[in-house]
């Protein structure tokens, strides 16, 4: 007689330094997220497994709400698999959160809105170096504000976005706002939808506008041009986090 394993789909919720890691994706000969992940899940589940991320961070990206989705007929214990995978896992990841959830869950395409923060530091750093990045020109605050403020609503990103086999660039920008916290100015940003080096290229460009080397309607003209060789320099990685993904209603 054939036993039929019921196939569950699962949630988990990861916190990771980007540093050491060259980006989410797996790739031949390097170290990624996902591969750690995913051989982790299966020296606990025992059969192989393909994780599902909600963003696919670059190399030095950092996340501290990625959200992931796999299936898996084991029959572990979904309220034991956080704390078995943390055991397994290296320190440069953690795993917040693991929920069994529903069938047709899929952590990318059923996000609604992914917010990053990127963190700038107007001095430099030993602690946090790996997480700010370090801008030694004097910066205008309000500026940073004004530059970023066309960042809203539908937009076409082309001029910040890497080229690639997308044919459209367009997004839905939900927020976008600056914090400051005594030498830290930290940029948030929140859409359907981002492409490689979006987040990126917007902070490289709103910093050269910050810094008085460019118009205040710098990033105004790059949305209108979709020209990404107007944008500024491509701002370090080590500054980006993913910080949360929404799902509305849809999640349990």
């Amino acid at each position: 007689m054939n036993l039929i394993l019921r196939e569950r789909t699962c949630k988990l919720i990861l916190e990771y330094d980007g540093t050491d890691f060259s980006g989410w994706q797996i790739q031949p000969n390097k170290r990624t997220v996902q591969r750690v992940v995913e051989d982790a899940l299966e020296k606990i589940l025992q059969h192989p497994i393909r994780v599902i991320a909600a963003g696919r961070t670059d190399a030095g990206v950092h996340a501290s709400g990625q959200v992931t989705s796999f299936k898996t007929t084991s029959e572990f214990e979904i309220k034991r698999l956080k704390k078995a995978l943390n055991a397994v896992l290296p320190y440069d990841v953690t795993v917040i959160d693991a929920v069994e959830t529903y069938p047709e869950f899929n952590a990318r395409y059923d996000a609604v809105s992914r917010t990053y923060h990127y963190s700038i530091s107007n001095r430099r750093l030993s602690i946090g170096r790996s997480y700010a990045w370090y801008v030694k020109y004097k910066l205008s605050r309000e500026l940073l504000i004004v530059a970023t403020r066309p960042l809203n609503g539908t937009c076409c990103i082309e001029g910040f976005s890497k080229k690639n086999e997308n044919d459209d660039y367009s997004t839905i920008i939900y927020k976008n706002s600056w914090t400051f916290k005594e030498n830290l100015m930290i940029f948030e940003i929140s859409a359907v939808r981002f492409f490689r080096h979006s987040v990126r290229s917007i902070v490289g460009s709103a910093v050269e506008v910050a810094r008085g080397k460019e118009s205040p309607d710098l990033l105004l003209r790059i949305l209108d041009a979709k020209d990404r060789t107007l944008a500024g320099p491509l701002a370090p990685a080590q500054g980006l986090s993913l910080v949360n993904v929404d799902y509305g209603e849809k999640i349990t």
